[in-house]
């Protein structure tokens, strides 16, 4: 290929001409060097990208609309929308919000938060979930409920079953992988799992990379934030960080971390469904999956109450707050 080249170039014409075919060959010999089998250009010496971090935002509501609205008004300025799990109550009490989010793409995921779907008879999973779900198509536009979690994101085989059944594309799992979220595709079953991105608390054990899940712990507002900044170093290649909206979008200080996540270079805030085409898909049998059920703690143990916490300004109540369950442990 290489003589065959030169020659090419010998007919470039005479004289004046020779210096270009010269020119011309010398380009022609460094191509074929470079595509010559096992002459590759060392990789050492091509600049390293540090790469993004494919990120979701999460948000859980049980109680109020204000938080919600809040985050709906952050992500609309950024151009991003978020995973929203609601529980029927409130999904009731303000349809036009969430008929609104789901119109800019939000999608609208079933939570039951009653019970954890850990050993639970597969015909009390599904109709538990088809009521969650047709609680939800009701009052949205789009008529499909693609995403479903239960207590504490707990779900086992009778879940997959019912979500099947039920048109449901995914399920909420714990996490499985630390910090780093991931999609599980069981070879059995159309649905996948969803495994949340999963931090250590010390004693309290692991949990979501969550508002609540430190706030309920014990933990301020710096640790939470810490917690985040770390996290964010690390680069994980897929993250969800998630809020309780009526804590993260409503108080002051526990928004800045959110605030602060979202402007961060390290990570390409996504929405749903271009977070999943970006995540990478683990497809294995059904009892190959790794499953967390770790739950050190039910009841809440805060430091600060929620109701000595710094409101954002300008947040009109809808109402006093209730006592929650613990949703993102």
């Amino acid at each position: 290929m290489v003589t065959q080249s030169l020659k090419k170039a010998r007919f470039f014409g005479r004289d004046g001409d020779c210096r270009l075919a010269k020119r011309i060959a010398a380009v022609l010999l460094a191509s074929a060097i470079v595509l010559m089998p096992g002459m590759q250009p060392s990789l050492a010496q091509a600049p390293k990208m540090d790469r993004q971090t494919n990120g979701l935002i999460m948000l859980i509501e049980f109680e109020k609309i204000e938080g919600i609205r809040q985050w709906e008004r952050q992500l609309d300025g950024r151009g991003l929308t978020a995973l929203v799990q609601a529980q029927h109550n409130v999904i009731a009490e303000y349809p036009k919000d969430f008929g609104r989010l789901a119109l800019k793409g939000y999608p609208i995921a079933g939570l039951y938060a009653d019970k954890a779907f850990w050993d639970v008879p597969y015909e009390e999973q599904l109709a538990r979930m088809r009521e969650v779900k047709d609680a939800i198509e009701k009052i949205t536009v789009v008529k499909s409920m693609r995403v479903f979690g239960s207590r504490y994101f707990a779900y086992d085989e009778n879940t997959l079953r019912a979500a099947d059944a039920l048109g449901v594309e995914y399920v909420l799992a714990r996490g499985t992988a630390g910090e780093r979220a991931t999609v599980y595709a069981p070879r059995e079953y159309k649905a996948k799992i969803i495994s949340v991105s999963n931090v250590p608390f010390g004693e309290m054990g692991t949990g979501s990379l969550c508002d609540y899940s430190l706030w309920a712990r014990g933990s301020t507002d710096e640790d939470f934030a810490n917690v985040v900044d770390k996290v964010l170093a690390r680069r994980p290649s897929d993250m969800i960080l998630v809020s309780h909206a009526y804590l993260g979008g409503t108080k002051t200080k526990w928004w800045r971390t959110y605030e602060k996540a979202l402007a961060s270079n390290g990570v390409q805030w996504r929405r749903f469904d271009d977070w999943v085409k970006a995540v990478g898909v683990v497809a294995l049998p059904f009892d190959k999956i790794p499953v967390n059920r770790e739950v050190k703690y039910e009841a809440p143990k805060p430091a600060v109450p929620l109701d000595r916490l710094e409101d954002l300004p300008g947040l009109k109540s809808e109402g006093p707050m209730k006592s929650g369950e613990p949703l993102c442990q």
